[in-house]
């Protein structure tokens, strides 16, 4: 097989879905046999594996600085590659305002419905990373390539019977949602929802909303049910540990949180938001921002989990077969060969 000389370019400051998507799907390609060069902000140096050659530039400074530019233009000359992947609007932007400079092939993947998407046109190939995203993408002709991760291991019986004995009060249900405390993550709308439901609720995340949630708990009565707990390591055993994950988003491309809960088998309530419209039944998605209509879908969701757990089988199948990262890898490098060679 071909190898290929890739640049990965990632315009990102924060750690989110986004950059474990960067630095997942780096590594697999370098796995795959192909050198892989990351340019990306110097804290993303420990995600990547040593297999991939990382370049440490802050491309969060700004789209238009020209001595940043200036840097990605001479980094990419100097590396030579077959292509060029734009991982992510501010990348796209970037290396679109370079193309004169760069005659090589460029790829974009974007990975959320997108109001500007004029630097998009100057890619010779867009990925999109679910259907409603391509579909989004008004005049530009996406291929889907759906975001995969490495299932993760089954947590021990043993810390799942600990962590429900520390967080499932009473006999109740026990939820997860996980994210950054961000609006579009729609956590606030979470809290307006459980106010009528007697289960528990555990927020696993940090961000810029963190005093506003808290304050929203206090507000609504919950301090009994809800807790914020920060940034967690332990998300997966959280997740065998509740009874079911809750994603109320606003708006999304395809969350990793939705993968991991799939791959590990745990019923999942969400937003129609993009991806989750694609992979889960559709008895269990409520309209975004919703708060009322959440409610509702949870209400059934937490009286009747062998009906939910039964839905959710088709999904929990699809995960496992092809919601992988060597699927999300090999199907990315199949749109650079139709780039490459037509």
């Amino acid at each position: 097989m071909e190898t290929l000389n890739l640049c990965q370019v990632l315009g990102g400051a924060e750690h989110g879905g986004l950059e474990r998507h960067f630095a997942e799907l780096s590594g697999a390609l370098a796995e795959r046999g192909h050198r892989v060069t990351a340019i990306a902000h110097p804290r993303h140096v420990l995600d990547l594996p040593a297999t991939v050659d990382f370049v440490p530039l802050d491309l969060a400074r700004g789209r238009r600085n020209p001595f940043l530019l200036y840097r990605l233009a001479r980094i990419l000359r100097e590396r030579r590659p077959d292509l060029v992947h734009a991982q992510a609007g501010k990348a796209a932007a970037l290396l679109a305002s370079l193309r004169r400079w760069l005659p090589g092939p460029m790829v974009a993947t974007v990975h959320n419905i997108k109001r500007d998407q004029r630097p998009l046109r100057r890619f010779d190939a867009v990925i999109a990373v679910s259907r409603t995203v391509a579909a989004s993408l008004r005049e530009i002709e996406a291929s889907v390539v759906y975001n995969g991760i490495r299932p993760p291991p089954a947590p021990e019986a043993a810390v799942t019977a600990v962590l429900r004995g520390r967080f499932a009060h009473g006999g109740r249900p026990l939820a997860l949602a996980v994210g950054r405390l961000v609006p579009a993550k729609g956590f606030d709308l979470l809290l307006e929802a459980w106010r009528g439901l007697d289960a528990g609720l555990l927020i696993a995340g940090e961000g810029p909303l963190h005093e506003a949630l808290a304050d929203g708990i206090r507000r609504h009565g919950l301090d009994d049910r809800v807790r914020l707990l920060g940034q967690c390591s332990e998300v997966p055993a959280l997740m065998a540990a509740a009874d079911l994950v809750v994603m109320p988003s606003r708006h999304e491309g395809l969350p990793y949180v939705l993968l991991e809960a799939l791959h590990l088998r745990r019923p999942v309530v969400a937003s129609r938001v993009a991806g989750a419209d694609e992979l889960l039944p559709p008895a269990w998605l409520a309209p975004p921002g919703d708060a009322a209509g959440l409610a509702a879908v949870l209400r059934r969701a937490l009286a009747g989990p062998e009906v939910l757990a039964a839905d959710m089988e088709p999904a929990w199948r699809r995960a496992a077969r092809s919601l992988t990262l060597e699927a999300m890898a090999a199907d990315t490098e199949a749109v650079y060969r139709r780039v490459l060679h037509g």
